[in-house]
């Protein structure tokens, strides 16, 4: 049974992971400026909190949270003012660079922790929980279900990670790096506007 659910789940971990989000926004800006073996540390971050969350949906978050909305709500809000936090701080790291001081990527313990508040993260987590596991064998499930997401999310992480790298050849001057963090943030922002509306 396990099997044969496989392919139907490493196809969902990889689309959930390699669509457009503030994870992969922010990791395509620190790609673009720190390269990649800088960047690793922000990668292991988002992958072990996301296989924090795929343990806590498993164990029973996701039916507290159904039971009680008002949770979900304040992780959504949270999660806004810390993904907003993080798009400005894009903008603010381009006037920074001009001035040629040095800047450290964000810490594999930041990254994780972001994913608490990070709705997509929590919606993805709590989806392939409840859609992939099986009655019974229902930690053998979880624990592939943390395996194919961790798989298929480390690839498609480190996609966007090279798509920074490779912008970073074309954007090579002050200004050009400047116009990629400000896109990068623009976009981070527009991930956030649909949460702000959702019912």
């Amino acid at each position: 049974m396990l099997w044969s659910l496989l392919p139907s789940l490493c196809l969902f971990s990889f689309v959930a992971a390699v669509t457009p989000g503030p994870n992969n926004f922010l990791l395509a800006s620190s790609g673009s400026q720190f390269g990649f073996r800088r960047t690793l540390g922000h990668v292991a971050g988002i992958r072990l909190g996301i296989i924090g969350l795929l343990f806590l949906s498993a164990i029973g978050i996701g039916a507290l949270i159904e039971r009680y909305p008002i949770l979900h709500d304040v992780l959504k809000y949270i999660g806004i003012v810390y993904m907003s936090y993080l798009a400005l701080k894009l903008v603010f790291k381009n006037s920074v660079l001009q001035q040629g001081n040095a800047h450290q990527p964000i810490h594999w313990r930041q990254a994780a922790l972001f994913q608490m508040v990070n709705v997509k993260a929590w919606a993805a987590s709590l989806s392939l929980v409840a859609t992939y596991s099986l009655v019974s064998d229902y930690w053998l499930s979880v624990l592939w279900i943390i395996m194919a997401f961790t798989g298929c999310g480390l690839i498609a992480n480190f996609c966007w990670v090279g798509m920074g790298k490779a912008a970073n050849r074309l954007f090579n001057t002050p200004s050009k790096i400047r116009l990629f963090n400000y896109g990068l943030s623009f976009l981070t922002i527009a991930t956030i506007v649909p949460l702000l509306f959702e019912a």
